[in-house]
């Protein structure tokens, strides 16, 4: 069973490294045109002092199993709307199908609509979909993002 919280990145992230580390292996554009893992990790120290930065640690007898990393803060083009858009968000491999995801993002709305957002968002790679995932979690598809490597 896993348990989710909220946890401090300055606090979680030296042991969250190798479940990212897996986590760009599995989906990362970059990694397939030659850009390591390179978090800037000053910046989310610093958003978090700043108050916008969400880390939702799920964990499973002590160990992190999975997380969701969210950005808060009034939209850039709305600024009367609070908003929480996801950064990243993982789950390990063995403990899919499960419904963690699910009852990571249940969690994730939970905690947002305790801090007054308004407006949840997340995004899913089409090579590696989680958009029924997200579906399932009550988000409606809305956007696609393109991409290109020059």
């Amino acid at each position: 069973m896993i348990t989710f919280a909220i946890e401090r990145f300055v606090d979680v992230y030296r042991e969250m490294y190798p479940l990212l580390e897996q986590h760009y292996d599995e989906i990362s554009t970059h990694k397939t045109h030659g850009f390591p893992l390179a978090p800037q990790a000053d910046e989310y120290a610093r958003r978090e002092q700043a108050g916008q930065l969400m880390m939702v640690i799920g964990r499973e007898q002590g160990k992190i199993a999975a997380y969701l990393v969210a950005f808060i803060g009034p939209g850039l083009h709305y600024q009367t709307c609070l908003t929480c858009i996801v950064d990243i968000f993982f789950v390990e491999e063995t403990r899919r199908g499960a419904m963690h995801g699910k009852e990571m993002f249940e969690f994730t709305k939970m905690e947002c609509k305790r801090r007054g957002v308004q407006r949840f968002a997340a995004g899913s790679k089409l090579a590696h979909d989680s958009g029924p995932l997200l579906r399932f979690a009550g988000l409606e598809p809305v956007e696609t993002i393109h991409e290109m490597w020059l």
